[in-house]
């Protein structure tokens, strides 16, 4: 989907999702793969260029019982493939296209509307209009939050912000 805020095609999406839409436009989309941390890799061939993350779907409550756990560093790394993408299309998915993904999308988003009133707001409302289906991963949340937010009260204006998600 275009997004005029953006001046980007952004695409949310499933593993089965994503790698149709990679196959039916070879060389289009740049793509930021979330898997299972075990899982196998999305079959993305054809994919302009690809961010291969791996940390599973756990919320902040689950932590403790194991898997491999999203940190920092993947939140940096999707930022820092999104700032070289530009305004390049960019495909994120996850195993579902519901969480993790719409996490990471929030996140890169409201990376490129920084300093704009109300960007939080803003980004969230962009990736609900490309991905209606949406319960971001507030764990991948609070990680964006803590790589974004420069400080104290910008992290808690963050918070504030998303509210409804977190």
């Amino acid at each position: 989907m275009y997004i005029e805020e953006l001046d980007q095609d952004i695409a949310i999406a499933s593993v089965v999702e994503a790698e149709s839409l990679v196959a039916s436009q070879p060389g289009y989309w740049n793509v930021i793969s979330i898997c299972d941390g075990l899982a196998d890799r999305a079959r993305l061939v054809g994919a302009r260029d690809l961010l291969q993350l791996h940390f599973d779907d756990i919320e902040d409550m689950y932590l403790s019982l194991g898997g491999i756990i999203a940190t920092k560093e993947d939140i940096t790394r999707a930022l820092r493939f999104a700032r070289e993408v530009k305004n390049d299309p960019l495909l994120i998915h996850c195993t579902a296209g519901v969480s993790r993904s719409t996490a990471v999308a929030w996140i890169v988003t409201y990376d490129k509307l920084r300093g704009q009133p109300d960007a939080a707001r803003k980004a969230l409302d962009i990736v609900r209009a490309v991905r209606p289906m949406l319960i971001p991963n507030r764990h991948v949340l609070k990680l964006g939050i803590a790589v974004l937010g420069k400080s104290r009260a910008e992290r808690q204006q963050l918070r504030r912000d998303l509210a409804e998600v977190l």
